[in-house]
């Protein structure tokens, strides 16, 4: 996916082995404008302006992200507006969610609020920026947009 192994990445580790890092966790009171990319998990119960990357993405029920997100593992309980693109999507009951969602794998809990349009894929790693963006064909035009002809 967005994570392409280097050298260093593939075990060639300089170094004694290490255990995996524990997750990253972004608390409630916490409130960031800009990007966050991560190799492992993150953890966000507060509020993020801006891009996320992580191996596994846990929104907390009170977190919330406005902008686009990319994961292998994505599990939302909280409020994303945006884009979505991950292997495995769980929109957990409490989650509300206004973006675009991209998957191999979709749950849906009862109760989670989910606006937007869902596409599923064979693979991630077949999905590109372009195909993302590619306007779909059916989709009525939005105010102000001459009707297709």
């Amino acid at each position: 996916m967005w994570f392409k192994q280097t050298g260093v990445e593939q075990g060639e580790r300089q170094g004694p082995p290490s255990r995996p890092a524990a997750p990253s966790i972004l608390s409630s009171d916490l409130k960031i404008e800009g990007d966050i990319v991560s190799q492992g998990e993150v953890h966000i119960s507060g509020s993020i302006k801006g891009d996320v990357v992580a191996r596994k993405l846990t929104l907390g029920e009170g977190g919330a992200i406005t902008g686009t997100v990319e994961a292998d593992i994505a599990v939302i309980a909280g409020n994303l507006a945006g884009r979505l693109t991950a292997t495995s999507v769980v929109l957990a009951r409490t989650a509300r969610v206004v973006a675009d969602v991209t998957h191999v794998s979709l749950s849906i809990e009862q109760g989670a609020i989910f606006e937007g349009f869902s596409r599923r894929v064979d693979t991630i790693e077949a999905v590109t920026e372009e195909t993302i963006r590619t306007p779909r064909l059916n989709a009525p035009p939005q105010r102000g947009e001459p009707k297709p002809a």
